[in-house]
């Protein structure tokens, strides 16, 4: 790099007084990284290679005797500061962050709106920064389950880096956080936690009994009555035939089937969590959500009363819980079910929360647009919290389906002939009702229907670890193509994932009432590829 035009670039951020760096002579500092520090200085590069994909390196100018701190590529001396190009490694993030604490994680408890933001890819957490400026959510960046990190061959810790980088580069000092997603046992828990993660979100599935739903009476009553003697008094006088009163006119009363239902199905997870907030969320003073939702069947209000009451009893107050709702919460696709019932039933979890002290979870949030103004509007003093993942991936692939729909149409057969992959790991209506479009009914001219199909939406998303990582001869069959169209095309991948997730957004925070609102409002009425 040209380590003079560098230094004439500090010489000249230095000069500018009123924090105006958008009007810089060199374009390729890219103004929203810059951060001065008395006479230090701190930026992020965005160069174009011959392929016109943007590379980035870190430029530090400070004082000789600190500046070690960096892994420096090239190194300039100028009287006593000294001016380092470095890679965006994990080093240099550590180092970054001794300086400005914003770039770390922070908690999200005192933000009463939060949003997941799952990157699969790692690369789109800038445009969601940019979006996110300004809304008064706060964003959890890195997010990213067990089987995702598995299934793109991915870390946590090259999640966490990649939007601690992003965090940097737009200049984001408004608070972001890292979410150790669906783990599952305590070494994920401490896998999450020491790569710094701000929040955990512990999956109970292991530890839920998802038969006793499908138990006879006689049956239940059978186990219910094998506890200890001194259980069934607890369980019998704490809850049986009581009233609880939540909210004003809101009440959760306990039949005997809905107590022994409650405590044979989930007061091993209660133990379980409670055990991981002792071992873990204290210590470490994390953000602690509890998933409930991972259960073929819905949370009842008796449910989720009952595990929050026993966390309670035993000092255990989550910042989020994710019970499971009514209704089908499937991937890449609207919300499935009566938004009427939706909204009763989300007014008695709502209370529950708010009785307890924390806020509702939404997860498999992505798409599910006809809730979200219910969601909004109902949510009272502890706010909400969503997840999205899918929705990036599925972005993406409009990116290659308008820059190259060959490839598309490639992809999608693929996915398409391959569904049976991953029936052991999703739900979905492309997977049984086949409907989803066939390939041989697909081509150029009616590819991008694909991106606007909800059962080709479901293949597509759901075959994501499948197209990137099959390999022929010991090469990637689409993983290197794909990242280099995707690459190539950032722009446009930028503004279609600000589309989607404003859409998201707006419903949230009432600024339009219905999806169609939405849609209208953001859904380009040409071509946009075009601009890019």
């Amino acid at each position: 790099m040209d380590l003079q035009k560098l230094l004439k670039d500090v010489k000249e951020i230095l000069s500018i007084e009123d924090g105006d760096y958008s009007k810089l002579t060199d374009k390729e500092v890219y103004a929203p990284s810059i951060q001065v520090d008395r006479r230090n200085v701190y930026f992020v590069t965005h160069q174009k290679n011959s392929e016109g994909i943007t590379e980035k390196h870190l430029v530090v100018y400070e004082n000789r005797l600190t500046a070690k701190d960096f892994d420096a590529t090239e190194v300039l001396k100028d009287d006593d500061s000294t001016l380092i190009v470095g890679e965006l490694n994990e080093t240099n993030n550590n180092a970054l962050a001794t300086r400005f604490q914003w770039i770390r994680p922070a908690s999200r408890r005192n933000y009463k709106y939060t949003f997941g933001l799952g990157d699969r890819l790692g690369n789109a957490s800038n445009a969601h920064l940019r979006l996110f400026k300004g809304r008064g959510i706060m964003p959890v960046l890195a997010q990213q389950s067990i089987r995702e990190l598995m299934l793109m061959h991915r870390t946590n810790t090259d999640v966490f880096q990649s939007a601690s980088w992003a965090v940097f580069e737009e200049g984001f000092t408004y608070g972001w956080g890292a979410d150790g997603d669906h783990v599952k046992t305590p070494y994920e828990v401490d896998y999450a936690v020491k790569i710094g993660c701000s929040m955990i979100t512990l999956d109970c599935t292991e530890e839920i009994h998802n038969d006793v739903v499908n138990l006879d009476e006689s049956e239940l009553d059978k186990r219910f009555n094998s506890l200890d003697p001194d259980q069934i008094k607890y369980f019998n006088d704490a809850y049986l035939d009581k009233d609880f009163e939540v909210a004003d006119g809101v009440t959760v009363h306990f039949t005997k089937k809905d107590l022994e239902e409650s405590v044979l199905t989930f007061y091993d997870a209660i133990l379980f969590a409670e055990g991981i907030y002792t071992k873990f969320v204290v210590p470490y003073n994390l953000d602690f959500e509890i998933s409930m939702d991972e259960t073929p069947y819905q949370t009842t209000p008796e449910n989720h009363f009952f595990f929050a009451s026993e966390l309670n009893k035993q000092g255990v107050t989550p910042v989020t819980m994710a019970p499971r709702f009514y209704g089908e919460f499937q991937k890449a696709i609207d919300y499935i079910g009566d938004t009427e019932r939706f909204e009763r039933e989300y007014v008695v979890h709502e209370s529950i929360a708010e009785h307890f002290g924390y806020k509702l979870s939404i997860h498999s949030g992505s798409d599910k647009l006809s809730v979200y103004e219910i969601i909004g509007r109902l949510s009272k003093k502890h706010g909400w919290h969503v997840k999205t993942a899918g929705t990036n991936w599925l972005e993406a692939l409009r990116v290659i389906a308008h820059k190259d729909p060959d490839f598309m149409l490639e992809l999608y057969k693929f996915a398409y002939d391959n569904l049976d992959d991953v029936k052991d790991f999703y739900v979905f209506n492309a997977q049984t009702n086949g409907t989803a479009p066939k390939p041989a009914d697909m081509n150029k001219s009616n590819v991008m229907d694909l991106l606007d199909n909800d059962d080709a939406r479901q293949v597509l998303h759901t075959m994501y670890g499948s197209i990137m990582n099959l390999k022929h001869n010991f090469h990637y069959v689409y993983r290197d193509k794909f990242w280099n169209t995707l690459l190539k095309n950032q722009d446009l991948y930028d503004a279609y994932l600000n589309i989607h997730i404003a859409e998201h957004l707006d419903l949230l925070q009432g600024v339009v009432k219905t999806r169609a609102e939405a849609l209208e409002k953001y859904e380009p009425k040409e071509d946009i590829s075009k601009k890019f």
